[in-house]
């Protein structure tokens, strides 16, 4: 009898060691989540700061400049990754 209800106890405490570890893993599955998505809306932001901030020029030289200063920083923050 003692030995039914230790099994039992024993199930129980593996029942709830289950259930911290499967909570555990959605909860970090969620902070990924929420990470990528606020990352998204950090870089989202930035580029609408940049369309904002964008001056054109009437000399085609400086736009070739702008445009040459504009990639750079596009694969600049394609290396950060």
């Amino acid at each position: 009898m003692k030995w039914q209800q230790n099994m039992e106890h024993n199930k129980k405490i593996e029942d709830i060691k289950n259930s911290i570890k499967k909570h555990n893993k959605l909860s970090s599955e969620e902070k990924r989540n929420l990470m990528e998505s606020i990352e998204m809306l950090w870089l989202n932001a930035s580029v609408s700061k940049k369309k904002k901030d964008i001056i054109m020029s009437d000399n085609s030289n400086e736009n070739i400049l702008r445009i040459r200063q504009l990639l750079a920083a596009a694969w600049s923050e394609d290396l950060k990754e």
